[in-house]
């Protein structure tokens, strides 16, 4: 029997033969109550009693009395003190014991060996005395959500976040990942101020805030605001009701970084609360429905003043802080906290030899991996949090200008700086910047002298704030370990050499006349390190305006911050003239030439443009009477500071008769998910489960010829290392798809050629998830090359003959809506049998080659797994994926047993956009094995840079293009070759391939139509689906000929395009098979493109477009339409439903489909509870399980929702003949039901959706238009969306809330991979945009301006389930239009040269450097005016 307290158990071995966890409470002697409870794993095959007693009376530092006890499963206490009733409860898998004191301490508890306090601790003992009196507290005390806790030598490595969800169970606060990048996991943390002794309460990031850390402190989540039992908080109400949570991962997030912002004033301003954001990234939503359900909190918002305050714990109010030290014995680190200068001291002079780390925040962690060189380990550093030293603090203005205590966090530095701008102008541009560093949870806390000293250890580190800082001429006060203070400015700083303190800085008056001006580029508009950081401080001769002094800063352009003294004394004594800024220009290139970027993500030669147009802005800012044409240059827009209030509409039609089916019904999971209730992959657990990482290769196209896990395995909390030899079946994480797909292994093994870097070779498993982190990075991996690297699509081209595109027969589509057939391309002629050969007579041709690249998928919860075994051979594996039955047949053949044994569950998925259809199976797989060869439940979840590695992304692809045309821009002959990068093997590039193939026409009516497809293999990640996979970019590259023809012309690409659409009764065919207005095949392109016209008044804002143009050389605007058609292939679906009707009247429903954030579940109940007439509370959508669903299409192509509410409807509908009867008796549902119960009528029911062919390929196609509008700066190529009008035919939506937030949602990830997400290799083959760092999604302050949605109404689709379509995908494809308003802006850029006003090429990602390079502006533009 398993006992009551048991918290892990183990399957497949004698639990005395393993190391096993124990969590035992101690007793005080006379019993009356608990002294503290530890965590401890005893040693391997330990059955005796009195080794076991022993060991616990060590760690507990006292003497034991000779028994145990435990509780047993019917509720018994049982005594145990012989080795035979020790062995047998270890058989039964006890794990929690209470053992009594016998005597008096013996000597200091112990906190080695794996003990963890856990429990209520015993009186703190003193590790030893503290200078000046008192001693070294062994405890931590704070609060969480009201709860007092404490806690006894916590280790320096354990993450608040990790604490919050592995001890206390408070999962709602997710792993995002794990470096401050996301804002998953912010929670608020409340602490009495040092200095104003008021509570004050920030957001902050909980996986950058150590255990360590939080002493006094109260920690809020938001499962501490509001749940479902006690009633939500008002903000969580607000997101949910509001359409802002969708898949729900990120929502917990939001709402307390909003919590904590209300905390501030419960009735902010419109614009604060619009510009709090800069760091919570969200995926699914598009951002603007948050910002939208947040702005009603604002004054004369609906909820203004309805915020609901947590009260503070009394004891964090009377709290008295101690000195602290920590000691985790097991890596050599330790933590104090000093309260006095005297302190800190002492313990810099006596680390022993080991690294001394001062610290006030630890917010450098989430970067430090990024910058620390390879091997680097923290074992053995002493952390000193200097945050608490009285010494740090203060802020005052005198004659030598602001100062600040280096413990001072930015956000206080920013307001200080602020409300003395008046004063000292300059500060208001510092703070401007300031404000551009980093993010809200991290300037919250965050010191300015940390980014400093952190650029002091990582020279190489690109620091804003030593940018600006220096060229504001900062001097700082430094404490060097000989006690003696000493003022150093910047550069003597950074060159210093010994452990330093850094005590304060005083930011000097910068007189009024003075030029004082800094900037910065980045890849996104905010929470981005910068391409290219400039200051310039330049003092002017009031009478002769030449300059007297002159200090010039630069970051980025060069490995290390640079001084540019050569251009300073270009300036010396010249005016600020356009004769000067030449001789500057010229010394800032042999400046920088002296020490450049070895960076590879940006060319040198975008570096050095961006440093001359600094330098040419500064410039143009010193000129008094700058004509109107040229201040567009120095007016920012980018900004989150300069942008404006953000805004939006929603219009669509609903149907009363179809209630609750068509109405605006927000996802009805949304309110779990924003109070954190709400359960993912990533937070099941079973007792026992240990944590497993995978360790991946780190070469490309080499083989491996060693694997050495040895100093893995020493390091602590480590079991093993699980590699191929541990694979029972077959080691393939592809094996249903057969062919090809077995070379891609569950581990890689030595020997093999590992054919890219970032493949599985094993898993280290662990206790902890960080145990199982560090041990994973520590496993040495040897290589001998066995040829060249291919790391891009144009290398591979180049150099390797491609392969056409597979056939179906070789390549399962088993998750595709595409005809399998179009993935080897496709051949039509309307007429003859040319095939892409121009019609005789046509005189016009033209050929073109357009590229774009890949994207990663960056869902917000990582792939995560859960995997445990039961009932001797039979397997629940709890998993994020998109394809529940093929993980199924997967882990079947790896563990080789039959599929019945595995029960493959989904309660809901943090997101997955494809990356979830094949990419979950490595950490799937991993999981079963190591949890069959250690016996115990194994957890996976992948730190976020390592899921980069792993899971490929989107597919880069090149078009390469012939056609001919008439002189009016009337088409008549397209040949494509489409060639795709699907990584080292085709595989599951297949289905993309087909779908690029498919969508290829997009709206346009060719004569003859011929596309050629083919792979181009590379040494990189095999690429698998991404949202709108290939067609979103064949759409695209179907809009960049249109524009090249029309160009070509000389008319209007608006005219041009519409001349092109299929017209029905004209030419009806599409090349795929399609027959426009054939068997209810709608066509309703032309009324979408003459209502968005109107609607967005086209017309006119082009000619206010064209004025803007004319009056401003420095930044230009553009404005474009494009139109979309979306085939629907939904008879590709096999979907099915379970719906059961319990004898209280609920229902419930299980589908084959995987609630993904897309809002299935919310539909399918909608259709259920309109199927059965009963209300939709009755109605609840369980977990997708294989046990009940089985044999279903993988979740994905956007029309799984629409095919898993047709199976419910088909369950439905025989149910309802079953109870009819009783309902005209009853008239009553809860009565019908009860009364059919009675007569034992059955009611459940099975549906399984079956699409009718018709004589088209597709179903039906979902149309639209948009309109976009954009804005770039000619100098930097930086852009801003400035107004995006969206209308689509949806038919009669499902759902306007979940359509029109997917549509939202969709349309900004496909705004991310055009201008912020860039993925690049090196020439290894080694991925460089990895983690938040270096690859950057879409924040809320890159999303449109205006962002206004439109769904066509009256519309129904008559092939549609319900009338409906699709919705997501379908709105990422209007893509093009803001492509074509970012180019046509570049053309009104390029057009102020003379000559270069053709047609030229522009490829995607559209990011900063691109549009700069094809703007094209030269030295010479550049003119400051007289």
């Amino acid at each position: 029997r398993a006992p009551v307290c048991v918290e892990s158990a183990r399957v497949g071995m004698p639990l005395w033969s393993a190391p096993l966890a124990v969590k035992a409470t101690l007793r005080a002697a006379d019993g009356e109550k608990a002294v503290e409870t530890r965590r401890v794993v005893l040693p391997s095959a330990s059955a005796k009693f009195a080794e076991a007693l022993a060991l616990m009376g060590s760690r507990f530092g006292r003497t034991l009395a000779r028994e145990v006890r435990y509780v047993d499963e019917d509720g018994e206490t049982i005594t145990v003190s012989t080795d035979e009733e020790w062995k047998e409860a270890l058989a039964m898998g006890v794990q929690a014991v209470v053992v009594d004191e016998a005597g008096a301490s013996t000597r200091a508890p112990s906190d080695g060996d794996g003990w963890e306090l856990v429990g209520p601790p015993a009186a703190a003992s003193a590790s030893k005395a503290a200078p000046g009196g008192g001693t070294w507290s062994r405890q931590v005390q704070f609060w969480v959500n009201g709860e007092e806790v404490t806690v006894t030598n916590p280790s320096p490595n354990v993450r608040l976040l990790d604490w919050l969800r592995d001890v206390k169970g408070l999962h709602g606060t997710h792993v995002g990942c794990g470096e401050g990048g996301c804002g998953i996991c912010t929670v608020a943390l409340s602490k009495m101020d040092a200095e104003t002794k008021q509570v004050e309460l920030v957001a902050i990031n909980s996986c950058l805030r150590r255990l360590c850390a939080v002493d006094g402190c109260h920690i809020i989540t938001t499962q501490g605001l509001g749940c479902k039992d006690k009633g939500f908080h008002p903000i969580q109400s607000a997101i949910a009701a509001g359409n802002g949570s969708q898949c729900g991962f990120c929502t917990p997030g939001w709402v307390m970084n909003m919590y904590a912002l209300l905390e501030k004033g419960k009735t902010p301003s419109a614009e604060e609360i619009e510009k709090h954001f800069d760091g919570n990234l969200c995926r699914c939503t598009g951002y603007r429905p948050i910002l939208s359900s947040f702005g009603t909190f604002a004054k004369g918002g609906s909820r203004c003043g309805q915020h609901q305050s947590i009260r503070h714990p009394a004891g964090m109010l009377s709290h008295v802080s101690q000195p602290l030290h920590f000691v985790d014995e097991a890596t050599g680190e330790e933590w104090y906290r000093p309260l006095t200068l005297q302190q800190y001291m002492s313990v810099a002079s006596q680390t022993g030899g080991k690294t001394l780390r001062p610290m006030c925040a630890s917010t450098a962690d989430g970067v430090a991996k990024y910058v620390s060189k390879p091997g680097d380990t923290t074992n053995g550093t002493v952390y000193v949090d200097i945050s608490a030293l009285p010494e740090l603090y203060g802020m005052k203005m005198d004659s030598d200008g602001a100062f600040f205590g280096a413990a001072v966090p930015m956000e206080k530095v920013i307001d200080f700086l602020q409300r003395n701008s008046a004063q000292v102008p300059a500060y208001k541009v510092l703070a401007s910047h300031i404000k551009y560093i980093a993010c809200t949870q991290i300037r919250s806390v965050a010191s300015w002298a940390g980014n400093v000293m952190f650029t002091r250890l990582n020279p190489q580190f690109q620091s804003d704030m030593v940018t600006i800082l220096a060229a504001a001429g900062a001097t700082f006060d430094v404490l060097s370990q000989d006690s003696k203070v000493q003022s150093m400015n910047i550069t003597d700083l950074l060159a210093a050499k010994g452990d330093l303190l850094l005590m304060s800085m005083v930011i000097p008056k910068i007189p009024l006349g003075t030029v004082f001006q800094t900037f910065k580029t980045a890849q996104r508009h905010v929470f981005a390190h910068a391409f290219v950081n400039f200051g310039a401080s330049i003092a002017l001769d009031s009478k002769t305006g030449a300059v007297k002094s002159a200090r010039l800063m630069i970051a980025g352009a060069t490995q290390t911050l640079l001084e540019a003294s050569g251009t300073a004394s270009a300036l010396l004594g010249r005016p600020l003239d356009d004769a000067t800024f030449k001789l500057a220009a010229a010394a800032l290139k042999k400046d920088i030439a002296t020490n450049p970027s070895q960076s590879l993500l940006y060319t040198p030669e975008y570096r050095n443009q961006l440093a001359l147009s600094f330098l040419y802005k500064t410039f143009l800012s010193a000129r008094p009477n700058l004509p109107p044409q040229l201040k567009s240059a120095i007016v920012p827009f980018i900004t989150a500071e300069a942008r404006p209030i953000s805004q939006g509409s929603e219009d669509y039609g609903t149907d009363a008769s179809t209630s609750p089916v068509g109405q605006y019904v927000t996802k009805l999971s949304a309110f779990i998910q924003a109070s954190g209730e709400a359960v993912y992959p990533s937070d099941v657990s079973r007792p026992g489960a240990l944590f497993g990482q995978l360790v991946l290769s780190s070469a490309a196209n080499a083989k491996l010829v060693a694997l050495d896990p040895s100093e893995a395995l020493k390091m602590p909390g480590v079991f093993d290392f699980v590699v191929a030899s541990a694979i029972p079946g077959l080691n393939c994480v592809n094996g249903p798809a057969g062919g090809d797909n077995l070379k891609e292994k569950l581990f890689f093994e030595v020997n093999d050629v590992i054919p890219t870097d970032g493949m599985p070779l094993g898993l280290i498993v662990a206790e902890t998830w960080r145990q199982a982190r560090d041990a994973a990075l520590k496993v040495v991996q040897r290589y001998a090359a066995v040829g060249p690297v291919i790391s891009s699509l144009e290398e591979a081209i180049q150099v390797r003959s491609t392969m056409s595109g597979v056939s179906a027969d070789d390549h399962p589509h088993r998750r595709r809506g595409a005809n399998p057939r179009h993935a080897a391309g496709v051949e039509f002629a309307a007429t003859d049998g040319d095939g892409g050969a121009p019609k005789k007579g046509t005189t016009m041709a033209l050929k073109g080659s357009f590229k774009l690249g890949g994207q990663c998928h960056f869902y917000m919860e990582t792939q995560s797994v859960c995997a445990s075994q039961y009932d001797g051979d039979c397997w629940e594996v709890v998993v994020g994926d998109q394809d529940s039955n093929f993980t199924q047949g997967c882990l079947a053949l790896i563990l080789g047993i039959p599929q019945h044994k595995i029960n493959v569950k989904v309660p809901r998925v943090g997101g997955a956009f494809g990356g979830k259809l094949s990419r979950h199976m490595f950490g799937a797989g991993a999981a079963v094995v190591a949890a069959k060869a250690l016996g115990r439940p194994v957890r996976i979840q992948n730190e976020r840079s390592d899921d980069m590695r792993l899971v490929g992304g989107r597919e880069p692809l090149q078009f390469d293009y012939s056609v001919s045309f008439e002189p009016s821009g009337k088409l008549d002959s397209n040949e494509l070759t489409m060639t795709m990068d699907p990584g080292w093997f085709y595989g599951d590039a297949a289905g993309d391939m087909a779908m690029a193939v498919g969508w290829s026409d997009n709206c346009y009516s060719f004569n003859k139509f011929k596309v050629n497809s083919q792979a181009a293999l590379t040494n990189t990640l095999h690429r698998t689906s991404m949202r709108a996979p290939g067609c979103m970019q064949s759409i695209l590259a179907a809009e960049v000929i249109m524009e090249h023809i029309a160009k070509t012309v000389g008319r209007p690409l608006d005219e041009v395009q519409e001349m092109n659409f299929y017209q029905v009764g004209e030419q009806p065919t599409t090349p795929f098979g399609d027959h426009i207005g054939q068997d209810n095949y709608n066509w309703t392109i032309p009324t979408l493109w003459s209502q968005i016209q109107k609607s967005a008044r086209y017309s006119e804002r082009k000619k206010v477009v064209e004025a803007y143009n004319a009056a401003n050389r420095w930044t230009k605007k553009g404005i474009a339409i494009s139109p979309v058609k979306y085939p629907m292939g939904i008879d590709f679906y096999s979907s099915g439903a379970l719906v059961c009707i319990y004898g209280d009247g609920t229902v419930m429903v299980s589908t084959g489909g995987c609630e993904l954030g897309q809002g299935l579940d919310t539909k399918v109940a909608l259709c259920v509870a309109s199927a059965l007439n009963v209300p939709l509370a009755r109605v609840v959508i369980g977990a997708r399980e294989t046990q009940k669903i089985p044999d279903n299409t993988g979740t994905g192509g956007s029309g799984t929702s629409e095919c898993s509410c047709e199976a419910a409807i088909l369950a439905c509908q025989k149910l309802v003949p079953l109870l009819q009867p009783y309902l005209d008796q009853q008239k009553d549902w809860d009565k019908a039901v009860a009364a059919a119960l009675v007569d034992k009528v059955g009611l459940v029911a099975t549906g399984w959706y079956n699409y009718k062919k018709s004589s088209n390929t597709s179903a039906y196609a979902t149309y639209g238009t948009a309109v976009a509008e954009a804005t770039i700066d000619v100098l930097t190529g930086e852009v801003q969306v400035d107004r995006l009008d969206v209308l689509m035919d949806l038919g009669n939506q499902l759902d306007a809330a979940v359509d029109i937030g997917q549509l939202q949602g969709g349309f900004v990830i496909a705004l991310g991979y055009l201008l912020t997400e860039e993925q690049k290799h090196d020439k290894k083959g080694i991925q460089l945009n990895l983690g938040t760092w270096d690859y950057k999604i879409p924040t809320a302050y890159d999303i449109p301006l205006e962002f206004n949605v439109s769904l066509l109404k009256d519309s129904p689709n008559p092939n549609g389930i319900k009338g409906s379509k699709a919705s997501a995908e379908p709105a990422m494809c209007l893509l093009p239009s803001v492509y074509l308003a970012i180019k046509n802006a570049i053309y009104a850029a390029r057009s102020e040269k003379k000559g270069n006003e053709g047609w030229f090429m522009l490829n995607v990602p559209l990011t900063p450097e691109v549009i700069r390079s094809a703007v094209g502006v030269t030295e010479d533009q550049l003119t400051v005016p007289t």
